[in-house]
């Protein structure tokens, strides 16, 4: 990726930030930090054009995620951590919460993040991959990958049946893989489509509605 588009996309996620910070009222940026490439690279971006006080990079150590797994002995360390970083995000005074996903994760990966600001959600996982050094997706979404011969190809395909709306897109795929890639997209289909779901009493209703 050349260092004018890398330049571009940077702009691009400084600007976004910048209108949600002034629209939800927020002071800074509370960004959930796995200490991956990905959200290194949120962080860079976001401190840069915002200033470093106007970013915290919001993290869970190994201690605080040992000290809930009796809470859910079920879930994995990974998963702890991740939900420990959503809850202290929601706690940081006069922030809006930020988690570093790409696109495709974000895609196949089931429900939607309830973060606000998704600052990578427009980058395919092979384009943070070039920007970032890396990239990360859940297990099953990273299986998938694998299975399709790599992340590249998986992302091939998902531009043109995403992006280009071509729905022969995923036929480049391994039928099996395609076929897994149409279940993902199914089951975060009604995440993506509504946000909110809140049943309708009156005549205005948060989230059904807008209001001025």
């Amino acid at each position: 990726m050349t260092h004018t588009r890398e330049a571009r996309i940077a702009a691009v996620i400084a600007a976004v930030a910048r209108q949600a910070l002034h629209d939800r009222g927020a002071r800074r940026i509370a960004l959930l930090d796995d200490g991956g490439p990905e959200a290194q690279f949120a962080a860079r971006v976001l401190a840069g054009a915002l200033g470093d006080d106007a970013v915290v990079r919001v993290t869970a150590t190994d201690a605080e995620v040992e000290s809930v797994l009796h809470l859910a002995p079920g879930v994995s360390g990974d998963d702890l951590r991740h939900e420990l970083c959503r809850l202290k995000a929601r706690l940081v005074p006069g922030a809006l919460a930020a988690h570093p996903g790409n696109k495709t994760a974000l895609l196949l990966g089931a429900a939607l993040p309830p973060e606000p600001l998704l600052p990578l959600g427009d980058l395919w996982a092979s384009e943070a991959a070039e920007l970032a050094g890396g990239w990360w997706a859940p297990g099953p979404v990273r299986r998938i990958a694998e299975d399709a011969g790599g992340i590249e190809t998986l992302d091939d395909a998902l531009r043109a049946f995403v992006d280009r709306r071509d729905p022969r897109g995923l036929d480049a795929l391994p039928e099996d893989v395609a076929n897994a890639v149409r279940r993902a997209l199914a089951a975060g289909r009604a995440g993506r489509m509504h946000t909110l779901v809140v049943p309708k009493m009156g005549a205005r209703t948060l989230g059904v509605d807008l209001f001025e």
